[in-house]
């Protein structure tokens, strides 16, 4: 979670716009939510990109674990990793079934889900803008979880039913392996360093520009 205030608090602190709150304070609150909406709006928007993009520039996300597409589609009940092919000497040949190697999952931005899962919320008492994983809006706290999990990174211990289940499914795991690592994934933080330098000076632009408009208005 990016958290922007004002003041002293928070990730991100606009001190300086202290005397400018001063200066204009028949627009300042007004002038304050419309600066902090349009910049939460504006990093909501980049952090939806990177998840979609599977990381920020020079921090990209390690590809899925092979075995990903083969557990995630186990979960729904049917799972077809094989083709039927002709084996056998010629005259006698019979379809029989040739499973796959490994089962990659098929989507090329396989978290593209959490994108959706991104808000932008703004506190009008604390004049704090929140940008994240934040349940609102059809977000679901499993939603939040998995989100948090991925940023994380977590591991899945792989249990007697589940290693049968693979073997099953023609996807054997190794005796030695007991658990299957899923790398951190995260997103707010890069994005949060890569446009840090930005932040502070959008906010004060912002400002400046709805006060200029409510003046003339």
């Amino acid at each position: 979670m990016l958290e922007i205030y004002l003041d002293e608090r928070g990730d991100v602190a606009i001190e300086n716009m202290e005397i400018l709150l001063k200066a204009f304070p028949q627009y300042a609150e007004r002038a304050t939510a419309s600066a902090l909406k349009s910049e939460g709006y504006r990093l909501r928007n980049l952090v939806k990109a990177a998840i979609r993009a599977r990381g920020v520039e020079g921090s990209k996300w390690e590809n899925l674990n092979p075995h990903t597409g083969i557990l995630g589609r186990a979960k729904k009940g049917y799972v077809k990793n094989y083709k039927m092919v002709w084996k056998g000497e010629k005259g006698s040949k019979k379809r029989a079934r040739q499973y796959k190697d490994v089962m990659l999952s098929t989507k090329s931005a396989p978290l593209s889900k959490l994108a959706g899962a991104v808000r932008y919320d703004y506190d009008p008492n604390d004049q704090m803008m929140s940008i994240g994983f934040i349940q609102s809006g059809g977000v679901s706290p499993a939603m939040i979880k998995l989100a948090g999990m991925h940023a994380k990174g977590f591991q899945t211990n792989i249990t007697p039913k589940m290693r049968k289940m693979l073997f099953a499914l023609g996807f054997p795991i190794k005796k030695t392996t007991s658990k299957l690592e899923t790398p951190a994934r995260p997103v707010i933080d890069p994005v949060f360093r890569q446009e840090e330098g930005n932040i502070m000076q959008n906010i004060e632009d912002k400002f400046m520009a709805s006060i200029l408009r409510y003046m003339e208005a």
